[in-house]
């Protein structure tokens, strides 16, 4: 830890010796940025990520110091944070100085610096720093079997990784959405798809686990635990060797790629050698046709299946470019019409499961009131709307009652935490749909003190502002959207870089937001903008938000 406060004492100071520090920070660099610059290119992430797994490894050491499988924990943790000491001295080190210090340092990239962004990398590095956490648990169940203590450890870090990395996409995608100028939240760009990859993995591992009391499908939890592990470093190689590209490429190097692939390619030959050598030995059954285990055996499936597309979408381009020399790039349309099918088979998997514990009378007076509800969605909405939404909607309903149902009969809800994660997750599924299929978005040109109207709303340019900042100067237009909803989008100007970005202006409701990106100047002192209106974003962010609420409980629960 101490060599994590002398490098950041260096971006602090303005201690332009260090190449890193001259590489991503300035003397007008506010503070904060100073603080996230640490992390902000490859030295500094991986020796974060180092920092990180020691401090996991402390941790794990001190709450299972008692148990037979502590020592097998903690040399498996120990091989991996050699080994990427190893990658930071001889490849990647932040300490490297120079023989003479320039008057002042680069810039640090602009779309870097935002407060979201700023703590977006940190997060995510310990959502992987703790799958490496769950990885080296179940290592340590190869050696020493899989006893109730270590599955109980295993559940704990599984829910602690699920949490961190979701908080971190979740933070990412906040960030594109305003950020990025493009009034999306997802983009199926690569680096997100790198981070989604482990994500999905350790998702269907969280269910696995499930199984645990029982020794079920045991095999199965060893093999994504393994797999979540190495989806995690492989992310890391394929970002930071500069391989994809992206809209997120801020710190790409081929040069490391070599390394990391090797890194990659031994912690995968260690991990599969030693799953391949315990795999008879690993006791296994499959669950019985129809109960809830085989429920979640389907849905350990389909999310399989998903990981599949995400990953072939990803890495297909690279595979043509290396083969065949020729550029490739794959569009949102394929993720999202292989992907979409499958998300409505598990939120089908998710509804069929309500109504296991129902009784006849019950489902009967459910089936009358889907039936209803779903003819009146069929008049009032379009075709293509009304396919995507009633999959999710009767979940909705179908949980609500289930929920109702349980209360009645118990006089409390059965596993809350999973009741909301189902509900978030079918809540989320109806904005995305919204989202989809409402949301426009229109270019427009106009002057300050003109009027327009588009899109049923009334856009007003009432002036421009030129305003000097520490590090930056800002041109800030001023909007009124109907008459009472204010918009003040930028272009910044950074003053050491000269780099040129753009800040979207939002407005959020629970409905709807508007939002508007500035453009040039005209020579007729005119202005091109994008002007949106985008549905559900906010209930996207909530039901996100009570997703990770349901899971963190869950995980308080076991602890």
């Amino acid at each position: 830890m101490g060599g994590g406060v002398y490098l950041l004492s260096k971006f602090l100071t303005n201690d332009f010796s260090f190449l890193y520090v001259a590489q991503n920070s300035n003397v007008l660099l506010p503070t904060f940025y100073k603080v996230s610059a640490f992390w902000s290119a490859h030295e500094g992430s991986f020796y974060l990520m180092i920092l990180l797994l020691s401090f996991a490894s402390s941790v794990g050491l001190y709450i299972s110091k008692d148990h037979a499988f502590t020592s097998y924990v903690i040399t498996s943790q120990g091989i991996i944070v050699f080994t990427y000491l190893l990658f930071m001295i001889f490849v990647s080190s932040p300490f490297l100085r120079l023989d003479f210090a320039p008057a002042n340092g680069a810039d640090l990239n602009p779309l870097l610096q935002d407060p979201l962004l700023a703590i977006h990398p940190p997060i995510i590095f310990s959502g992987y720093v703790f799958y490496a956490v769950t990885f080296c648990y179940v290592i340590a169940g190869l050696f020493s079997g899989f006893s109730k203590e270590l599955f109980q450890h295993l559940k704990i870090w599984a829910g602690i990784s699920w949490f961190t990395l979701s908080f971190g996409i979740l933070l990412g995608s906040i960030w594109a959405y305003y950020e990025l100028g493009w009034g999306g939240y997802w983009f199926w760009d690569p680096v997100e798809n790198i981070s989604l990859m482990p994500w999905i993995a350790g998702t269907a591992l969280t269910h696995s686990l499930v199984y645990s009391r029982d020794k079920l499908l045991l095999s199965w939890m060893v093999f994504l635990a393994i797999l979540t592990f190495l989806l995690s470093v492989f992310g890391s190689f394929i970002v930071r060797s500069g391989i994809l590209n992206s809209v997120h490429s801020f710190a790409a190097d081929p040069s490391r790629g070599i390394f990391l692939l090797s890194i990659f390619a031994l912690f995968s030959l260690i991990s599969f050698a030693l799953f391949i050598k315990n795999f008879t030995k690993m006791e296994s059954a499959w669950p019985k046709v129809g109960s809830r285990n085989y429920l979640v055996v389907l849905n350990n499936i389909v999310l399989s299946g998903i990981l599949l597309v995400v990953f072939i979408g990803t890495l297909y381009p690279i595979l043509t470019e290396v083969i065949f020399r020729q550029k490739l790039s794959i569009g949102p349309d394929y993720f999202s019409q292989l992907i979409s099918p499958l998300v409505l088979v598990l939120i089908a998997l998710f509804t069929y499961e309500q109504f296991m514990s129902l009784s006849v009378k019950t489902i009967f007076k459910l089936s009358g009131l889907l039936v209803v509800s779903a003819t009146v969605l069929f008049i009032v909405l379009p075709a293509n709307v009304y396919l995507n939404l009633i999959f999710s909607f009767v979940f909705l309903v179908v949980l609500a009652i289930k929920a109702i149902y349980d209360f009645q009969q118990r006089g409390t809800l059965i596993q809350p935490h999973k009741v909301l994660g189902h509900f978030s997750v079918a809540l989320m599924t109806l904005a995305i749909i919204f989202n989809h299929n409402f949301s426009e978005r229109v270019d427009i040109r106009i002057s300050p003190g003109d009027e327009i109207k588009v899109m049923n709303a009334d856009i007003q340019f009432e002036s421009i502002d030129i305003v000097a900042e520490q590090n930056f100067d800002s041109v800030k237009a001023n909007f009124v959207v109907n008459e009472n909803i204010t918009l003040t989008p930028e272009k910044r100007i950074y003053k050491v870089g000269g780099q040129i970005t753009s800040e979207t202006a939002v407005n959020s409701n629970i409905v709807k937001d508007y939002l508007i990106v500035l453009g040039d100047r005209f020579e007729d002192g005119s202005w091109s903008a994008a002007f949106s209106i985008k549905y559900g974003i906010l209930i996207i962010w909530l039901s996100a938000g009570l997703l990770l609420v349901s899971m963190l409980y869950g995980t308080i629960r076991r602890a």
